[in-house]
């Protein structure tokens, strides 16, 4: 595979004199001064915005009614959150860009169950990409699902799960077998703001995570937005993927799905 400079070199105009790549810009104040507008005053006020600047509308309809919907707005004179509690709230928001497995001054969460060790740099094989579409035409029709459901099978150390929603009762009865019959520990880290969906299902199945010896049931909150009028918004968790015995990844909705094997070095990140 070529490294990053000879795929560089080979870029289309790189010889050109003069010639360099331009970013897009990565932030503009006037669409937050915008954002503001709409999170504190509402619709008109943000349209109203828009004119005055002669801005088009970077938004569409359903992004504003979801930030809308999702916006919090201040406490209270008397409820008011102090300064010093705010920025202790936001020291312990789990969902931090700051967290780095190995550069960084907050402890990563314990792996009570354990992770699989590898030395590092040991070479276990060629990465490969297997993709599944659903539904699919043969024997198979919800390939997508079935692909999960063999990687769960095939587990022999962990199995650890990321998911916004997770309410399949087919794949959870999977990972409990795992957990009771063969023994393998289970990490679950879900979106906050849909653990209930979570739990109804646990109830339909009679069944406790608590209860379950093997199994770790976790929350986590998208990264959160402070406005200038006290108002935030927090966001949410759009990630799907499962790690199985730390050399195997499966990525993807039910629309389609990726599985990677031995994709690298397994490291203790999952929180």
């Amino acid at each position: 595979m070529a490294n990053q400079s000879q795929c560089l070199d080979d870029a289309p105009f790189r010889s050109l004199r003069g010639w360099e790549p331009i970013p897009p810009p990565a932030y503009n104040e006037a669409q937050r001064l915008a954002l503001e507008e709409l999170i504190a005053k509402g619709r008109p006020a943000f349209q109203a915005f828009l004119r005055r600047e002669k801005m088009s509308s970077f938004l569409s309809d359903p992004e504003i009614h979801a930030i809308l919907r999702a916006a919090v707005q201040p406490l209270g004179t008397n409820e008011s959150v102090s300064a010093t509690d705010q920025v202790l709230n936001a020291s312990l928001d789990c969902s931090s860009l700051t967290y780095f497995p190995l550069q960084s001054d907050v402890e990563p969460p314990v792996l009570e169950l354990g992770w699989p060790a590898f030395v590092t740099g040991s070479f276990r094989g060629l990465t490969r990409v297997e993709t599944y579409f659903q539904p699919c035409f043969g024997e198979i029709i919800y390939a997508c699902k079935e692909a999960v459901r063999k990687q769960i099978r095939s587990a022999r150390e962990v199995i650890a799960v990321v998911m916004d929603t997770f309410t399949d009762m087919d794949i959870f009865t999977d990972l409990q077998e795992a957990c009771k019959k063969r023994l393998v520990p289970v990490y679950i880290l879900l979106d906050q703001n849909f653990l209930c969906h979570f739990l109804e299902m646990c109830k339909n199945l009679e069944f406790s995570p608590e209860q379950e010896n093997l199994m770790r049931v976790r929350t986590i909150t998208g990264n959160t937005y402070y406005a200038r009028s006290g108002a935030k918004i927090i966001g949410s968790v759009h990630e799907k993927f499962m790690l199985v015995d730390g050399v195997r990844v499966t990525t993807g909705s039910y629309r389609m799905f990726l599985t990677f094997k031995n994709f690298g070095e397994s490291k203790k990140a999952f929180v």
